[in-house]
């Protein structure tokens, strides 16, 4: 019982301990099906979220998955190793700022970043609307 109360007041007190949870969880419900388990990508389909890009952004543009999530994202784009995939992801309009954070939260995880996005952060880029043109080419500067 103590332990479940102190649990509860943990993830009250410090938001970054419940992010880290609902992260997985929302990537596994709303991301998953295209990106695969661990961020791989699907060819054809879905690019790896666990990719040069990711990691780039999480030190350049940290706001940059959550302009995808907020925005969507279509055309072609490059991949690593030369590679070009041409896909669509739509927006993800269900996602609040807070489950957005968290879902960029644990992409930077799986690339090893330890960057922390806040609902702060979303919001402010939620507010600041941009288009697939302007996203594709951020994307570029990320891209080696």
């Amino acid at each position: 019982m103590r332990t479940a109360i102190f649990a509860a007041c943990a993830a009250l007190t410090w938001p970054g301990i419940a992010l880290a949870a609902d992260g997985a969880k929302i990537y596994a419900e709303t991301c998953q099906a295209c990106h695969q388990v661990g961020g791989v990508g699907s060819p054809g389909l879905a690019p790896p979220l666990v990719s040069p890009v990711l990691s780039n952004a999480a030190t350049k543009r940290p706001d940059y998955p959550a302009m995808v999530i907020i925005n969507g994202l279509s055309g072609t784009l490059p991949l690593e190793g030369g590679e070009t995939i041409t896909s669509a992801m739509p927006p993800q309009p269900g996602l609040n700022d807070e489950a957005t954070a968290a879902v960029v939260n644990y992409v930077f995880r799986l690339n090893r970043a330890k960057v922390q996005l806040k609902s702060a952060d979303v919001a402010r880029t939620r507010s600041h609307p941009v288009g697939n043109d302007e996203i594709k080419q951020i994307r570029s500067g990320l891209t080696p």
